[in-house]
């Protein structure tokens, strides 16, 4: 009697997993359905800041000019670091930049719960790219966006209208959707897939002083048959620099993966670094913890 119990809850789990799967599918194919070439429309009412403080609104102006752009709304609900990722996204700018000059740029709306915190944290990530703050939440009333946070970012023509929906910094399998529209060029053959594997997944410093510079570092090694290439490393805050080997890597050979880890608070830490690369587990999952005192 256990034995078929405990059969018809597993007949139960799965059938309620497939169809919560059904109902999540059928919701993302009605959001882009929905958003699919909608114009978006911008408030008057928001300060154009750069590194914590108003800048020319020149600057600000001549972003929305370009013949692509990146919308990104972020609301005031949770943690306002979490939320931001300003670290990931200034990677991904940089990344931008240097593939589509003046024709990309990146329209950040945010809507702060606390502006002093937000300006804090773009201080301290030294995130050196316009924002728009968006006090009265303008934008949201104007267009009214999708209540998931990964569908509050855009793709957007020359005209402000949608071509594609999703956060780039959460998936990069957007990333790359939004490089091919931009270029009108798609992969004619598939990614070529190898293995990797790290010497360690955690690094624990143990006890360190806040503020103070520790370095960690990783060793990854090719386990496939084919090259090894890391396209991007991202840290889960602006306390740690990252740096890794841009060559591909042939097989059995290493690469090294460097985190530097400061501190700017005390407590128990745990930092995420995740490493980008053309494996079908993509991307590898790195832990930096400790204590700082």
């Amino acid at each position: 009697m256990k034995i078929i119990k405990f059969v018809l809850l597993n007949i139960v789990f799965l059938i309620f997993f497939a169809c919560n799967r059904n109902e999540k599918k059928v919701e993302i194919e009605q959001i882009i359905t929905e958003w699919k070439g909608k114009e978006i429309h911008f408030p008057n009412n928001y300060n154009c800041n750069f590194l914590g403080r108003d800048t020319i609104m020149q600057l600000c102006l001549d972003l929305f000019r370009s013949e692509y752009k990146v919308l990104l709304y972020v609301d005031s609900v949770g943690c306002s670091s979490c939320r931001l990722k300003l670290f990931q996204w200034k990677q991904l700018i940089a990344e931008a930049d240097s593939l589509f000059p003046d024709k990309l740029s990146f329209l950040l709306f945010f809507q702060p719960k606390n502006k002093k915190e937000m300006e804090y944290l773009f201080k301290r990530d030294g995130f050196n790219y316009p924002v728009f703050i968006d006090e009265q939440n303008a934008i949201e009333q104007l267009n009214h966006f999708p209540q998931q946070p990964e569908y509050q970012c855009f793709l957007l023509d020359k005209d402000n209208k949608v071509l594609l929906i999703g956060n780039p910094v959460l998936n990069p399998k957007i990333w790359k959707l939004y490089k091919q529209t931009i270029t009108g060029k798609k992969e004619a053959e598939p990614e070529i897939l190898t293995t990797a594997r790290a010497d360690k997944t955690v690094h624990d410093y143990g006890t360190i002083r806040k503020g103070s510079t520790n370095k960690a570092v990783f060793t990854i090694t090719n386990t496939g048959s084919r090259p090894l290439i890391i396209s991007r490393v991202s840290a889960s805050c602006g306390c740690t620099n990252v740096n890794w080997d841009r060559q591909p890597v042939e097989p059995g050979r290493t690469a090294s993966v460097s985190a530097e880890m400061t501190p700017d608070e005390t407590g128990h830490f745990s930092k995420t670094v995740e490493v980008y690369c053309n494996m079908a587990e993509s991307p590898m999952k790195l832990t930096l913890t400790g204590t700082a005192e």
